[in-house]
């Protein structure tokens, strides 16, 4: 599959895009560089663009924008004006449970996850196998709508299973 270069955004459904957006700046550093909205107009119904990604008829986009993420996959954020589901997914649900973000300082990043109206599961632990190594560390917290979302910071390598032909993909400093 050489056409296939990686996962360019995860977008995730928010029941307030500028709270969201706010959120991902305040706990990230997120950048919004792409709006829909702005750009298109909008609301965006079923109709209009329910064939191209499948929006659930009667409902409406509200609001979508793209946000950039330092050096990883970036992230859309879609306000929908009757979203379906529940908010707080886990990993017992089908389907993406969590996204992660891979960070130089998980405490440092933590408290900015906390400060900017996030809530952490537990305090930050060190990984275990086959991720452990020192200063290998990870936490899990929830977003203020409810979206889970992992924070890791690796320092050393990891071990890989024999005869894996390449490791895990990490952003750039």
């Amino acid at each position: 599959m050489s056409h296939v270069r990686g996962i360019e955004h995860v977008g995730i459904t928010v029941p307030d895009h500028a709270n969201a957006v706010a959120f991902l700046k305040a706990a990230f550093g997120a950048e919004e560089i792409l709006s829909q909205t702005d750009a298109h107009g909008g609301p965006f119904t079923a109709q209009d663009v329910g064939r191209m990604n499948g929006l659930r008829a009667g409902t409406r986009m509200m609001h979508v924008s793209i946000l950039r993420l330092r050096n990883g996959a970036n992230i859309e954020v879609f306000e929908i004006d009757r979203p379906g589901g529940t908010s707080e997914t886990n990993i017992s649900d089908l389907g993406i449970s969590h996204i992660s973000i891979n960070v130089d300082d998980v405490d440092a990043v933590a408290d900015a996850f906390t400060d900017a109206g996030g809530t952490l599961l537990s305090k930050p632990y060190d990984l275990g196998p086959p991720e452990d190594g020192p200063g290998n560390r990870g936490v899990f917290g929830r977003t203020p709508w409810g979206l889970l979302i992992e924070m890791q910071q690796f320092a050393s390598s990891l071990d890989y299973l024999p005869g894996a032909s390449s490791g895990r993909w990490f952003p750039k400093p």
